[in-house]
């Protein structure tokens, strides 16, 4: 197995001696020290992953892929006076990386606005260390598993804000993305801002140079620095297909892979065909489908879909994710580049039409018929959506009391500030008044929503999730050596893209219209006018018929239900039955994560471990 990133961050204190000893116990750590010689950084990494520039008494190091050069670092490097000063550096480079800082005693750590690159924080012999895992810090502290955020994780369609940033650890803490984490040398740790949507104001015309520049830059930096062959996901829409075509001709080799798919109506084949024709150059790995795993495979046990981190994203199709990277490792490639993101990043959603109904009335109504035709939405549902002006944490309090009711209607507009919340059938009376409680708590706590208004909240915590989801696939294939790409969720292009106005990006009649003009002239035309989008329906009833047994055996004995937190038999009923519609499915999937994930923990290790080797 090839080697995986996890890394340390210490204080710059006597105080933190007992954390340093712990940390540095593991055989064969990398040491990076402060200017005071206390170790600052510690961990294990592959060669080239960090980079690290010193200049006088300040530390700057960047965990992951960053254009900027050996110079370029030192200089920053050079110019931090406080750790105030890494906020002018964090917005000068691009790439996805963490970016670590020791100036004067003091340290600071963020990951990336999407958080792709998370932080983490826990207290280990008296002060707050810092980690990229949260794994790791449980690993350290010898931490139990917290039930009450496994059931939270059981929601469906996911976790909302803030809530999703609690990890599955006790006593283990994320810091929420756009904010970092600064450790004083007393041991004790704060959090700040760093980073916040931009506002939406900047015509799209005038917008369209950065987005292109951005996105140009996040694909041909990262083909450029890989030297070697690169490998891109190639589904056949714009998102994958724009990727793939920045991708070819900037690195000496490319490889593309056509997942399979069984939808007989969907045409992502006849478009990844005609990608793949205008580029002989490369090499397509266009599989059929008895070729590669099918939707929950290996959810069993033994083909690493799971990793200790967290529940598992994506847990129905990790079998394929590994699958992939194995293939294209075997080709050589160590940079897989997926169009993960473009959904979340460049498709505005029907919320969209709350915040312009309000900022903009006739732009929104316009807007808002269109939609509205293309939706075939009631007119009722659609008024009272509308209508609807309660507070972010004013919504949170009234999901909580829905919880255990009906889905609406998928001829209902969702416009608020969450889709409607629901705790699954099978969940047991007491997890779902943990979750309820939990909610309610939470409300009472008057949470900030992450941008004004509803759209900018709800583009900025699925750009949340998709950066929880692409971290999970690239803990997958760091196994193969590969490293998972999403240029979509560079900050960069995340910025550029949502200051561009809103009733620019949210063109009912005209699909991801900043992305096509953002790329016109580097993208066949022809791609940049399709309007359609494969769908995985088939592939996922398909994928449950063919592993039924195996899924049926895991709520043989269910962890979760040893805990309390879910029915056996309510769970095996869902599995068994025959289903039109793909949602109960959905619905499912949070909690196969969790299950496969608590059956793949290692067994507990005793806090006096941490010197035996548990970083």
């Amino acid at each position: 197995m090839v080697q995986d990133m996890t890394f340390v961050l210490l204080p710059d204190s006597d105080v933190a001696d007992g954390a340093a000893r712990s940390v540095c116990a593991s055989p064969g750590v990398r040491v990076i020290a402060h200017a005071s010689g206390r170790p600052w950084l510690v961990g294990r990494w592959p060669a080239g992953r960090v980079r690290v520039a010193a200049a006088g008494q300040a530390r700057v190091a960047v965990a992951g892929f960053c254009p900027a050069s050996g110079q370029e670092l030192t200089a920053a490097a050079g110019r931090l006076r406080s750790l105030a000063d890494l906020d002018a550096v964090a917005r000068r480079f691009g790439g996805s990386a963490h970016l670590l800082a020791s100036v004067g005693g003091r340290v600071r750590a963020q990951g990336t606005a999407s958080g792709v690159r998370a932080v983490f924080h826990a207290e280990l012999a008296g002060v707050t260390v810092a980690a990229d895992r949260p794994d790791t810090l449980a690993r350290l502290i010898g931490a139990e598993v917290d039930d009450e955020v496994l059931a939270l994780r059981l929601l469906t369609p996911y976790v909302p804000h803030p809530l999703l940033d609690r990890p599955v650890w006790r006593g283990v803490h994320q810091v929420p993305a756009g904010r970092c984490l600064v450790l004083n040398r007393d041991g004790v740790a704060r959090t700040a801002t760093w980073w916040s949507p931009p506002e939406p104001v900047v015509p799209l015309r005038e917008g369209v140079p950065a987005v292109r520049e951005a996105l140009t830059d996040a694909v041909r930096g990262r083909v450029r620095a890989a030297a070697r062959v690169v490998s891109t996901d190639l589904s056949g829409g714009l998102d994958s297909g724009t990727v793939t075509h920045l991708a070819a001709g900037a690195g000496p080799r490319l490889v593309t892979v056509r997942i399979p798919q069984l939808d007989a109506a969907g045409d992502d084949a006849e478009w990844a065909s005609r990608t793949t024709a205008r580029l002989p150059g490369a090499e397509h790995l266009l599989l059929e489908y008895e070729q590669a795993p099918t939707m929950f495979a290996g959810l069993d046990g033994g083909t690493g879909l799971t990793l200790a981190s967290e529940p598992p994203f994506w847990v129905r199709a990790g079998a394929r994710l590994v699958d992939i990277a194995g293939r294209v490792a075997a080709r050589g490639s160590r940079l897989h580049l997926c169009g993960h993101g473009g959904d979340e990043v460049f498709h505005a959603s029907a919320v969209s039409l709350h915040t312009l109904v309000r900022s903009r009335p006739w732009a929104g109504a316009r807007l808002l018929r269109e939609r509205r035709a293309l939706g075939r939405w009631p007119l009722g549902s659609t008024v009272r959506g509308l209508a609807d002006s309660r507070s972010f944490p004013a919504w949170l309090a009234c999901a909580a009391d829905q919880l255990p009711g009906p889905l609406p209607s998928p001829f209902t507009p969702h416009l608020g500030w969450t889709p409607p919340l629901r705790i699954p059938a099978w969940a047991t009376p007491d997890a779902a008044a943990t979750v309820r409680d939990l909610l309610r708590q939470t409300a009472y706590e008057e949470p900030r929503p992450l941008g004004h208004g509803r759209a900018a909240h709800t583009t900025v915590e699925a750009v949340h999730r998709a950066g929880a989801m692409v971290r999970y696939a690239a803990g997958l294939t760091a196994a193969h050596g590969v490293d998972f790409a999403a240029p979509y969720l560079d900050d960069r292009v995340i910025e550029a893209a949502l200051a561009v106005r809103l009733r620019e990006r949210a063109r009912p009649r005209r699909y991801k219209p900043l992305l096509a003009e953002a790329v016109r002239g580097l993208v066949p035309e022809d791609l940049l006018r399709r309007s359609t989008k494969g769908d995985y329906g088939e592939d996922v009833f398909d994928g449950l018929h063919r592993h039924r047994a195996s899924l049926l055996r895991l709520f043989d004995g269910s962890l979760l239900a040893r805990r309390g937190l879910v029915d056996e038999a309510a769970v095996r009923a869902v599995l068994s039955a025959d289903h039109l519609f793909t949602l109960p499915l959905q619905a499912l999937e949070p909690t196969l994560a969790c299950e496969v994930w608590l059956r793949a923990l290692p067994a507990p290790v005793p806090q006096r471990a941490c010197a035996e080797g548990a970083l």
